[in-house]
C-alpha cells in the first residue's frame, strides 16, 4: 500500500509516519507534506493508494482537498481533532475514512485494513 501523508504541523506529520510504520513495515510512505498545495502534483503523479491528511490546514483544508481529488482512485483518511462538522462532511464523501485525534496504532491499523479489503473487493468486482 502506497501512502502520502499531509499535515501542516511537523510534529503531527512525524508522528503519523511513525504510526504508519508501526502498523506494517511493508507500507510505503511515498511522500510527506506540510503544504497541501505542494502535495497535489505528487499525488497525481505518484498515484497513492491512501492519502492520510489533517482536516484543518491553512491554504486548503482536508475536506476541500478530498473534493479536489475525488476523481483519483485513492482512498482518504482524514484526521481531525476539531469539531464534529468535519466528521459529518467527511462521512458524505466517497472512499473516505476518519480518525479522531488522539488515535492509536490499532485504530490506524483497522482503517488501513478496511481500505485494503475494500480495494481487493473493488479490484475483483469493478461494479462494487
Amino acid at each position: 500500500m502506497r501512502i502520502i501523508l499531509i499535515d501542516d504541523e511537523w510534529n503531527s506529520l512525524d508522528l503519523l509516519e511513525k504510526m504508519v510504520r508501526a502498523v506494517d513495515a511493508e507500507l510505503q510512505i511515498i511522500g510527506k507534506f506540510q503544504n497541501p498545495l505542494e502535495a497535489i502534483p505528487h499525488i497525481l503523479a505518484g498515484r497513492p493508494d491512501v492519502l492520510l491528511l489533517d482536516s484543518e490546514m491553512p491554504l486548503l483544508n482536508g475536506i476541500d482537498m478530498i473534493r479536489m481529488l475525488a476523481h483519483t482512485s485513492c482512498h482518504f483518511v482524514i484526521v481531525t481533532g476539531g469539531d464534529a462538522s468535519h466528521w459529518i462532511e467527511a462521512y458524505r464523501l466517497e472512499r473516505t475514512f476518519q480518525l479522531h485525534k488522539p488515535f492509536s496504532v490499532n485504530e490506524l491499523r483497522s482503517v488501513l485494513s478496511a481500505i485494503s479489503r475494500l480495494s481487493k473487493t473493488t479490484a475483483n468486482n469493478p461494479d462494487v
